[in-house]
């Protein structure tokens, strides 16, 4: 009988732990990200004209994330809606403005999609921002190229990264590394404010033109080459 007893309560102890590492305490907030770079003098610029800072904010439903550079020249937006696994691409350079709409699981423009990419998880966490987050080994093979991330389970998103190179990991990100053109470009959040709510208006010029991926990509490559 004693053990008839027990067995129900060790099975919902279980799915409680299980459920409690999943799901976080915030569905909204702003973390901003200090961008460096891995690479820095890959490009033509100056490393002190490059942007240093990405906007994340997000909810329930739809994040975006936006990243200022060039003394103001440069704009790159991205509107991502988790529902409907879609996200849409704004980049400003200058004086002229593109648009890219992505099809259902379509990766945002216009970071490398790290192919084949492996993740190895740790069991190293650290806080981040105020954030509790877990460590991970990515693995590109196509590069050769291998680094850490980390990422959070304190907040509380569905496919949080469903149309960036590290949708298979369920965490936002706290400490990551993505590729734009010739950079290699590490983000580590650094401050975290769970009382902003985003807004879908991402600042899109009327005049923007709808390009495909490859033309939006040609226009970064330009600039940042």
């Amino acid at each position: 009988m004693k053990r008839l007893l027990i067995l129900p309560l060790v099975i919902f102890l279980a799915g409680a732990c299980a459920k409690k590492e999943h799901s976080g305490i915030y569905d909204q907030g702003k973390i901003e990200y200090k961008i460096t770079y891995l690479n820095e003098d890959n490009g033509n610029f100056d490393p002190s004209l490059l942007p240093k800072k990405m906007i994340l904010e997000f909810n329930k439903d739809f994040c975006t994330n936006t990243i200022d550079g060039f003394m103001g020249f440069f704009r790159l937006g991205n509107l991502t809606y988790f529902g409907k696994k879609k996200s849409t691409t704004y980049l400003k350079v200058i004086d002229k403005s593109y648009i890219f709409y992505g099809n259902k699981q379509e990766l945002m423009c216009c970071f490398d999609a790290f192919e084949g990419m492996k993740i190895e998880p740790d069991t190293v966490t650290k806080t981040i921002a105020g954030l509790k987050s877990n460590l991970s080994r990515a693995i590109v093979p196509s590069t050769g190229d291998t680094f850490d991330i980390f990422y959070t389970y304190d907040i509380n998103l569905d496919n949080p990264n469903i149309t960036n190179p590290y949708l298979n990991i369920n965490g936002v990100l706290t400490d990551f590394v993505l590729y734009m053109g010739p950079y290699k470009m590490r983000f580590e959040a650094q401050k975290f404010d769970p009382t902003k709510s985003p807004k879908e208006d991402m600042g899109v010029s009327e005049n923007a033109v709808k390009v495909s991926r490859q033309e939006m990509v040609y226009a970064l490559e330009r600039l940042m080459q």
